[in-house]
């Protein structure tokens, strides 16, 4: 009986066996299909003595088999194959309920084949290259539970035929580049309980249909570009925990609604176009943990409802319209961490009941109209690290018991109108990164222990106070990471404390307008990151043209303004050779536009800009400025200067220069304002000038220039007052004309010529009045484009570049209005 059966195994082989080695052939023909099929995942398909055909593919690593052997599970995540899905031999594997390849390198289009895994339950190709649309033979796909194609580059419509799949409880297709509208058959998958779809281009409105979803638990829409209102039918989710629609276009009203979602922790709707008030519905969620309403259109005052979200971690109303006072009830959120009210309207007094929120690490209430003084409470909150109140009305003292927050990282209470002292005990904080006290009204001398305090200090702003005294005269090790310094503006006296050498990372240094006394700082020039140098409005003194230590002095030096000092000798034509930083001429050498910057604090400078003095509250990193007028310097302008190929403003005016214009200054293709007047210089004005396209104002008046004024370029829009007090000038724009016995005259450039009666009549600082409000126009419509997010197309486009698999934190604050354009509206001119 035994060979007999022997016999009959023999000629009649189990189905299944004949199956296992069909699915068998199949996989080992699409992995030769693989770019990298000698993977070492793969290692283990193969075909030898050691595995019967009873055995494979079930063995194989990644294959899951039935008792039958017929494969049910094929999960190869993470495994570095690289190739398409073309040749995958979906018709083979009848049985299949799981398909994992997430993680891999797979491009391509998703073949229409796979509509033939009939009995598929678990569908996952996210983290892949995968391209082309989403085959809506998908919605055939009748036992489909989950559905994961995120994070790929898929393009085209959500298919309608996914409203087929009345099994499916989880659709993750964000992170591609879908496009259209979310389709409302999807409000008829009754299973659903995770939807997203965020960071993709769909536009339209959001599905009512989606209200119906009874067992839906997390809805993601955020990062798209949907329109219309917020539906109502949202608030019948009562199963609905997470809601994410930020980063979009909603507009419309909050629905009143959202209150009856009980079981929400998670509301995000910033970004949006959203109007009126913040519904009170909202303090009925009591399970949620993070309201988040940021940049929208929100006014009105905050209800004191939402005090009874005892719940809550997280609280973001920032860049809104709202107003009135900050509720009291906010006080009773003890489990809160962040609260972010900046950039509104809020006024009166902050309450006293927000020292109660023990658990606060960050508070953000800065651009905002509060007044009074700082609550002495603050100080019980010891985990608070972030103390960020600038640009307010608020008065009174330091509050010396914020001094007890020993985390504190932050604190910023720049642009109030807080009086007194600063007292010793600021230096408790160890921790501190920011201390930015610029435009109050304190008054005494800086303590000493700022210079030192903190290790991790990297900005010390103490600008337009009342401060008297030294500059402390002690500083950290060369391991401080000490990056700005501003004194600006107060009454320090002495000289610059040459323990300044120790902060090598000092990037910029501000202490102009003060009574400080003594010589040049020679030593400065060996730190090797500093980019802006200033020390206007001083009684500084002495030459400048001295020996230097280091091997390159001021290798990134953009930024120099010495003006308004008594300095004497000549020119630092030493100094001008080594300005590296302002010699590449390559303005796309940064990636930034802007010099470094803190979403705490930005960067202020007075500067004089062609003949006007501006604040800069951000340092564009192409900015670079030398400004040495209001001196006694003499002696020529040494032709070293004609090296700093991209130097953009230069202000040699009101010295005792001599010699002629060099004409090396003509490589100075990036330079928009030259003034050289109040000067004892003599010569013709190069010809060459005129071939500086940038250059839009000029002043060569009170000298004692000769000859024929250029022309051509921008010398046909200058007007008289660039040149009044040269008696031996003549030419236009000057009512002297050049006659044949005038002398020898200066060569010109061979360009056309516009009419330029348009000109006459101007006067120099007319046009200086225009260039500075096209600057500040340009300057405000850049800022409001990219920091207040609208138009929306431009900001989004710009969005878009950023990486796509990460979702950055949103707390950025925006930056206080700038007053000076980018580098590019102001070569409009």
């Amino acid at each position: 009986m035994k060979p007999l059966f022997i016999l009959f195994t023999l000629l009649f082989p189990p189905i299944h066996t004949l199956a296992s080695k069909q699915e068998a052939d199949s996989l080992l023909k699409w992995k030769t299909s693989l770019i990298n099929q000698n993977n070492p995942f793969l290692s283990s398909w193969s075909l030898d003595t050691n595995r019967t055909a009873s055995t494979a593919p079930c063995t194989w690593y990644g294959v899951h088999c039935n008792d039958h052997g017929n494969v049910i599970k094929l999960n190869l995540s993470t495994s570095r194959l690289n190739g398409t899905l073309q040749k995958f031999p979906f018709s083979t594997f009848a049985s299949l309920t799981h398909l994992q390849l997430k993680l891999n390198h797979f491009s391509g289009p998703i073949p229409v084949d796979i509509k033939y895994l009939s009995k598929l339950m678990f569908l996952d190709l996210s983290c892949n290259r995968l391209s082309g649309t989403i085959p809506p033979e998908i919605g055939t796909l009748a036992d489909l539970e989950t559905l994961s194609l995120h994070s790929n580059i898929l393009e085209g419509h959500i298919p309608v035929s996914l409203g087929n799949l009345t099994n499916l409880a989880h659709l993750a297709i964000n992170d591609n580049k879908l496009s259209g509208h979310i389709p409302r058959e999807l409000g008829n998958l009754a299973h659903l309980v995770t939807v997203n779809v965020s960071f993709n281009f769909l536009t339209g409105h959001i599905p009512s249909s989606l209200g119906n979803l009874g067992k839906l638990s997390e809805l993601y829409l955020f990062q798209n570009n949907l329109t219309g209102s917020i539906p109502l039918s949202l608030g019948n989710s009562s199963s609905l925990r997470i809601l994410y629609l930020y980063m979009n276009q909603l507009s419309g009203r909050i629905p009143n609604e959202l209150g009856n979602m009980k079981s929400l922790i998670a509301l995000l709707l910033g970004h949006n176009l959203l109007t009126g008030s913040v519904p009170a519905s909202l303090g009925n969620l009591s399970k949620l943990t993070i309201l988040d309403v940021h940049e929208n259109l929100l006014s009105g005052v905050v209800p004191q409802e939402l005090g009874k979200l005892e719940s809550l971690i997280q609280l973001s109303f920032s860049h809104n319209e709202l107003s009135g006072q900050i509720p009291v009830s906010v006080g009773n959120l003890t489990k809160l961490e962040q609260l972010y009210l900046n950039d509104n309207q809020f006024n009166g007094s902050i309450p006293e009941e927000l020292g109660n929120l023990n658990s606060l690490v960050e508070m953000l209430l800065l651009i905002n109209r509060l007044t009074g003084s700082i609550p002495d409470s603050f100080g019980n909150l010891s985990k608070l690290e972030q103390f960020v109140l600038h640009d307010n009305n608020l008065t009174g003292y330091f509050p010396e018991s914020i001094t007890k927050c020993e985390r504190l990282r932050y604190l910023t209470l720049g642009s109030n109108s807080v009086t007194g002292r600063v007292p010793e005990s600021v230096c408790k904080l160890k921790l501190l990164e920011i201390l930015d006290l610029g435009t109050n009204r304190f008054s005494g001398p800086i303590p000493q222990c700022v210079s030192h305090f903190s290790p991790k200090l990297k900005v010390l702003d103490l600008r337009l106070n009342r401060f008297h005294g030294s500059i402390p005269t002690t500083y950290l090790d060369r391991n401080n990471d000490l990056r700005r310094v501003n004194m600006n503006g107060n009454r320090l006296e002495g000289s610059v404390p040459e323990s300044l050498i120790n902060c090598r990372k000092l990037e910029v240094l501000d202490l102009g307008n003060n009574m400080l006394t003594g010589g040049f700082p020679h030593w400065i020039d060996t730190i090797p990151e500093l980019q802006v140098l200033v020390l206007r409005g001083n009684k500084l003194n002495g030459p400048l043209q001295t020996y230097s230590n280091a091997k390159s002095p001021f290798p990134k030096l953009r930024i120099l303004d010495l003006s308004s000092n008594e300095f004497t000798g000549r020119l630092p034509g030493n100094y001008f050779k080594n300005f590296k930083a302002m010699m590449s001429g390559n303005r796309s050498a940064s990636k930034d536009l802007y010099m470094d910057q803190h979403f705490m604090y930005e960067d202020t400078l007075v500067l004089v800009v062609k003949g006007m003095s501006m604040e800069l509250q951000r340092i564009l990193v192409v900015y670079t400025t030398i400004d040495l007028s209001v001196n006694n310097f003499e002696g020529e302008i040494p032709d070293t200067i004609g090296q700093l190929n991209s130097l953009r403003f230069l202000n040699l005016s009101h010295n005792g220069l001599t010699g002629e214009i060099p004409k090396h200054l003509r490589n100075l293709a990036l330079l928009e304002s030259l003034d050289l007047s109040s000067n004892k210089m003599t010569g013709e004005i190069p010809a060459q000038l005129a071939s500086l396209t940038f250059l839009a104002v000029v002043n060569f008046s009170k000298n004692q220039f000769r000859g024929v004024i250029p022309k051509g370029g921008q010398f046909n829009t200058f007007v008289n007052s660039s040149y009044q007090g040269n008696g031996g000038l003549c030419g236009f724009p000057l009512t002297k004309n050049c006659g044949d016995d005038d002398g020898s005259s200066s060569p010109t450039l061979e360009e056309d010529e516009e009419d330029s009666s348009f000109f006459n009549g101007l006067s120099w600082e007319s046009v200086v009045m225009g260039y500075g409000f096209g600057m500040l126009i340009g300057s405000g419509l850049g800022w409001l484009m990219f920091y207040t997010g609208r138009p929306r197309w431009v900001v989004r486009m710009t969005e878009r570049t950023l990486s796509r698999h990460e979702i950055k934190s949103r707390k950025k604050t925006r930056a206080r209005v700038s007053n000076v354009s980018d580098v590019n509206s102001a070569m409009s001119f």
